[in-house]
């Protein structure tokens, strides 16, 4: 982890932006602000947590996207990529060298930003607040780094010395089990002091409580305490209300920082300005005919001329067959066509040709490869699927069953209104096991694409076995590659040989 020390003696500068990076990674470490010399005021603490959401736009973006989604039950992507391959080893990690460093420049910002925000010289009152702001924000960090590589690394420590320095340099592998119970301990005593609002009401679209009771709820169910996940959740339908006020359309990627979004990170482009953009769409939209506005076969104007797809993701076959061919989602999600044309490709080989991803992911006027659209991370839609299968894991058999059918009865009921009628809810309980798959089931109908789908298939424990009897059989690299140790990304080699031997990887070493 020794790389990340390095942007631990600039971490000032980072957040701060104090001078030029050069010139700042010359500097002597005692030169450097200290807390008690900037944290004069409320907008000098917020300066501070704003540069603690930085790293995001780092790390949700189309390496994670493809890992977690692309190469999972759902979908695969016929690419060279090691991450889509599975090709990835310590020497080459593929995106997983990206997120390390980003999640840990993440840790670092947020645990200065505690510190200096502890010692303050603002009004006792505004310091939980924004303290719960970093601590929810380095919550996240750690999940995203627990979910990817399993046990990691744990500090909370502002490194503010060389002494400091040494000692996280020096930090192994922590269970990620108890890095979560310490990362929900921390949420639970926050979450109360920030906004009791939905996410789109708080002013800049800042952490609210409910992204915190989100983190906790993930957290605690990877960790298989149900009941502390349920308590969370239910914080959050608090805020939310019913599902069936938010539409679905607002599920679409362009459409930003929508009420039912818990949490979005925030991307933006402009043809002039400054540009903050992914790829995301890119991997997401049909096949187009250069120079026009054609994909596919289809005129789509709003999408524009200027777009320059990749080869795009895949569904597989499973993901295909979970829609009622009347589901609304089914055409935002899986593009068989769009304004009532089909696609040429679904049309192909008598009418059994694959679909694209639909318009949930494309980006209108998409420049080149760029995209402007907002990340989707947590929706109060994800939130109610966790508290059915929290409910259905703690025998709430009715809780299970009204959260499940919010769920279904928004699509049921957006299907009615485009004239088709369709049953989704479930209108009785079907035993546990059947309830736990039509849980997994319609997780992937509504959920697909939100970064999610593969650290589900980990969580459940069914990651190997999922994916050899789905995109294994359709993609033959993932046949001939995929092993269970990939169910987590492997630590950098760099970072093992940083950390003098501290880190390994023994699943991806046989050791």
């Amino acid at each position: 982890m020794k790389r990340n020390s390095l942007y631990l003696l600039y971490l000032f500068f980072a957040v701060f932006a104090l001078s030029s990076c050069k010139d700042t990674l010359n500097e002597e470490a005692k030169s450097f602000v200290s807390p008690d010399q900037f944290y004069k005021n409320e907008g000098q603490c917020i300066a501070a947590l704003n540069g603690c959401y930085n790293p995001l736009t780092s790390i949700f973006n189309q390496g994670l996207m493809i890992a977690n989604e692309a190469v999972t039950d759902l979908a695969f992507l016929n690419s060279s990529s090691v991450d889509a391959k599975l090709e990835i080893s310590p020497a080459n990690p593929g995106m997983g060298d990206d997120v390390w460093a980003q999640c840990y420049k993440g840790v670092m910002y947020c645990n200065a930003a505690i510190a200096g925000i502890r010692g303050a010289t603002i009004d006792e009152a505004k310091k939980p607040g924004l303290i719960g702001e970093a601590v929810t924000l380095r919550a996240l960090y750690y999940y995203v780094l627990t979910c990817t590589f399993g046990d990691v690394p744990f500090y909370t420590q502002d490194v503010a010395n060389l002494k400091t320095l040494e000692d996280v340099s020096k930090l192994g592998r922590m269970s990620a089990t108890a890095t979560r119970d310490s990362m929900i301990a921390e949420l639970q005593q926050y979450a109360p002091s920030l906004p009791k609002q939905r996410t789109s009401d708080v002013p800049q679209n800042r952490i609210s409580g409910s992204m915190a009771y989100m983190l906790i709820a993930k957290m605690a169910m990877w960790n298989k305490d149900y009941q502390t996940a349920l308590t969370a959740l239910k914080e959050i339908q608090k805020v939310y209300g019913q599902l069936d006020q938010y539409p679905l359309q607002d599920t679409w990627f362009r459409n930003k920082n929508t009420p039912e979004s818990i949490f979005e990170v925030q991307f933006t482009w402009s043809a002039t300005g400054l540009k903050k953009t992914t790829q995301v769409a890119c991997f997401f939209t049909p096949s187009k005919t250069s120079g026009t506005s054609t994909y596919n076969g289809v005129n789509i104007p709003e999408l524009g001329s200027k777009a320059n797809p990749y080869t795009s993701v895949t569904p597989s076959e499973y993901f295909m067959s979970l829609y009622n061919v009347y589901d609304p989602r089914r055409n935002m999600i899986l593009g068989y066509s769009y304004n009532g044309t089909w696609f040429s490709r679904p049309m192909s080989n008598n009418g059994t040709g694959k679909p694209w991803f639909g318009p949930k992911f494309w980006c209108p006027g998409m420049d080149n490869i760029s995209d402007g659209n907002n990340q989707k991370v947590f929706r109060f839609a994800d939130a109610l699927l966790m508290m059915a299968e929290c409910a259905n894991e703690l025998g709430d058999e009715d809780l299970a069953m009204s959260a499940i059918n919010e769920i279904k009865k928004r699509a049921q009921d957006e299907a009615a209104k485009e004239g088709n009628s369709i049953t989704l809810i479930l209108s009785a309980y079907p035993g546990k096991e059947a309830f736990f798959k039509e849980v997994k089931e319609e997780r992937a109908r509504e959920l697909m694409g939100e970064y999610g789908r593969k650290w589900d298939l980990v969580r459940w424990g069914t990651y190997y076995d999922d994916l050899r009897s789905t995109i294994a059989l359709e993609f033959n690299d993932i046949l001939l590659n995929l092993r269970p140790f990939h169910q987590y990304y492997p630590i950098p080699d760099s970072e093992v040989l940083r950390s003098g031997g501290v880190l390994d990887n023994p699943a991806y070493t046989g050791q």
